[in-house]
């Protein structure tokens, strides 16, 4: 599912607008756990190889790394605030990825950052937060995982 909405919205993906609408899913990690985490590692992994469109190429594989450490203490901070581990997730991956954009296409580091990071956190804290909070409410993980 990851993979499938970068590609339908890749134009807003990839680069220095990094609004990936696939990370809102991101929400369901505290409600999941380790099948959430592992499905945004593999999701990132592969929305990351060139054949799917990211112009970033091979050197944006090296965001999988964050993307699996950040999606886990995302679950790690479930219990003391949510919000805090998506904030952290939105942080940590803005700085991972202005670093290969600033790498890749010799961007200046220090616009890179605010504005992918600012994209990334709308989509991972804003709207994973939401995400969250409305399949929490519904109780549809609750009736079939028991979460």
């Amino acid at each position: 599912m990851y993979v499938v909405l970068v590609v339908v919205f890749s134009p807003i993906s990839y680069g220095v607008i990094n609004l990936r609408v696939a990370n809102v899913l991101i929400g369901l990690v505290p409600l999941l756990g380790w099948p959430a985490i592992i499905g945004q590692t593999l999701g990132v992994f592969i929305a990351n190889q060139p054949a799917f469109g990211d112009p970033l190429g091979p050197i944006d594989l090296i965001n999988v790394l964050p993307t699996f450490v950040f999606t886990w203490v995302i679950w790690r901070l479930r219990k003391k605030s949510v919000l805090l581990g998506l904030t952290v997730y939105a942080v940590a991956l803005g700085v991972s990825v202005s670093y290969a954009l600033s790498y890749a296409f010799n961007l200046p580091l220090f616009v890179e950052i605010p504005q992918v990071t600012a994209g990334i956190f709308l989509a991972t804290t804003v709207l994973g937060y939401l995400f969250y909070r409305a399949v929490g409410r519904l109780g549809v993980l609750q009736r079939r995982y028991g979460t």
